[in-house]
């Protein structure tokens, strides 16, 4: 006995549009008829997608709210979560340190410039001072 896409779909416990991507796909084979119902051989679809009665309640679960290409992309997105939740760390990390030397430097008092000290007497005596040699 053959399965439509609707009793495949409950044969093991995903979705009819995840059996029909699937067979869109190529991932299954079936053919269809002169409606446009899919007929699929059980042999086929468990090829790919294991019978409901052999999975746990959990996974039963996770196949009727999960595809394949759902979980993989919810696992490359929780990685990327991670990663940009360890980059926001490092970047508070960095920000801190910043913040600490930038709080050293305005509590030190600034060096105080050396003030120049003008020769005694103006110009013409420190001209007759060198023409004097004293």
């Amino acid at each position: 006995m053959k399965y439509t896409a609707g009793q495949a779909a409950k044969a093991v416990g995903v979705s009819k549009a995840t059996i029909t991507r699937a067979l869109q796909n190529g991932k299954i084979s079936g053919s269809k008829d002169d409606n446009g119902a899919w007929s699929i051989d059980p042999a086929e679809l468990h090829r790919v997608f294991p019978p409901v009665a052999h999975a746990t309640p959990e996974t039963q679960i996770l196949k009727q709210s999960a595809t394949p290409e759902k979980v993989n992309e919810t696992a490359v997105l929780e990685r990327e979560n991670q990663m940009l939740h360890e980059a926001l760390i490092e970047a508070r990390q960095e920000r801190d340190r910043w913040h600490q030397i930038a709080e050293r430097l305005s509590i030190a008092p600034p060096a105080p410039a050396p003030i120049p000290q003008m020769p005694a007497g103006g110009f013409w005596s420190r001209l007759f001072k060198k023409e004097r040699g004293t």
